[in-house]
């Protein structure tokens, strides 16, 4: 029989944020209709990241319920995150996810 596939290579070191998380999204970023209609909710992301660091896809894995909030995070997040590269056991830069929660919360 043929050989199974090896398994995908296992990062030694994850990727890392560069900066908080917290620090990615601000009050500016809350789209206009979410506000003035006061919605809010926390979306859960996963995050393709890079051997470079940068972040190559976003993906909502818990919805806030909001399309617009939702939206919002996977277009801003690539933009805003960077992160110091996962390495292999060998030492070299190499693709990693990242998951997180971010919760929109109406500004004061």
């Amino acid at each position: 029989p043929p050989a199974a596939p090896p398994p995908p290579p296992q990062a030694a070191t994850r990727a890392s944020p560069r900066s908080q998380p917290g620090t990615w999204l601000s009050d500016a970023d809350y789209p206009s209709r979410a506000q003035r209609e006061e919605r809010s909710g926390t979306a859960g992301f996963r995050l393709e990241i890079g051997a470079d660091g940068r972040v190559t896809n976003c993906t909502i894995t818990s919805s806030t319920g909001h399309p617009d909030l939702d939206e919002a995070t996977c277009r801003l997040l690539p933009k805003r995150a960077r992160f110091k590269p996962a390495k292999g056991s060998d030492g070299a830069e190499m693709p990693d996810t990242y998951n997180g929660r971010i919760t929109w919360r109406l500004p004061e």
